[in-house]
């Protein structure tokens, strides 16, 4: 499997606590890339056990509408092997683990998952998405992220990172970790989920817009909301506009007419093309959903 083989393609993952059955049932129509039936911090202690034995049926809900479905497990690991059988049961796609220790604890679950849903050589079966939050796990960022064939993504906890480091969650402390991240991601092939600032005042699309495109220029390629109305505005901003999506065909179109012509260099808007451009232009492609263009409303400048 290639490196960019691996990684996630989701623009939007949408929290939604396993154990509230309204949340679970309206999140079919959030429209949401994935959405991740939670097991562990939205659920009292008191409600995990159930929560774990409803997981069946809420996949099954979920699954009415377009989104993949990931469980977010529990620590320690009494409950974490619990709950990753009964999401692998159930027919989720993946888990998110929480407080990745490092490589060891996600060989450890994928070597679960090999037991529980082993899959054909090639073939990747339920992903794991590690989450990076405790000052002990940064160090091992990249090794997390190259730890297993199953990792598609990783996550950041910004909240639990900066409650052990001292900071605030929105503090460059933290941003720095997630820029790490970032270029781990890219060395392993996989997906870097984030955004660099919060958006917790959902209510305020323009802050929301703002903090996804950013992100989206610092390399990241989606990220996590816990309320369905950012859903819509992470899926614009971490997709391709039309502009960008037509600039990209054009510089493909062309390098193919100069290799037919036996030429190495060429232009395409009065810029010269070389192969890191192309390299941008056929990432973008290949992000470009089926029946989608890409997106209207921001301008080239915003996303570069």
């Amino acid at each position: 499997m290639s490196k960019t083989g691996r990684a996630a393609p989701w623009r939007s993952l949408m929290y939604v606590p396993a154990n509230v059955r309204r949340f679970v049932e309206k999140a079919p129509q959030a429209g949401a890339d994935a959405v991740i039936l939670d097991l562990e911090d939205s659920v009292p202690v008191a409600a995990k056990e159930a929560a774990r034995e409803a997981l069946a049926d809420s996949v099954a809900v979920v699954r009415q509408g377009p989104s993949q479905v990931l469980v977010r497990i529990n620590r320690p690991l009494s409950q974490a092997v619990r709950d990753a059988e009964a999401a692998v049961a159930a027919g989720a796609d993946g888990l998110v683990l929480t407080k990745a220790m490092g490589p060891e604890h996600v060989a450890l679950f994928a070597e679960l998952l090999d037991h529980l849903a082993p899959v054909p050589d090639g073939q990747r079966g339920v992903v794991i998405v590690p989450i990076i939050e405790t000052a002990e796990a940064v160090p091992l960022i990249g090794a997390i992220a190259a730890a297993s064939p199953r990792v598609a993504g990783l996550l950041c906890g910004a909240e639990d990172l900066a409650a052990e480091l001292g900071c605030a969650p929105d503090d460059e402390t933290v941003a720095m970790i997630k820029r790490q991240m970032v270029i781990a991601c890219a060395a392993a092939g996989v997906a870097p989920l984030g955004l660099l600032g919060t958006v917790a005042d959902f209510r305020d699309p323009e802050v929301v817009r703002r903090v996804a495109l950013a992100s989206r220029r610092a390399g990241f390629t989606g990220a996590t909301c816990v309320h369905p109305a950012i859903v819509p505005m992470l899926n614009a901003a971490f997709a391709p506009t039309d502009a960008e999506v037509d600039l990209a065909r054009r510089q493909v179109e062309a390098a193919d007419a100069a290799a037919r012509e036996g030429r190495g260099s060429f232009a395409v808007d009065g810029r010269m093309v070389d192969e890191p451009i192309l390299r941008r232009a056929r990432r973008v492609l290949a992000s470009v959903r089926p029946g989608s263009l890409g997106r209207v409303g921001c301008t080239a400048d915003e996303t570069r």
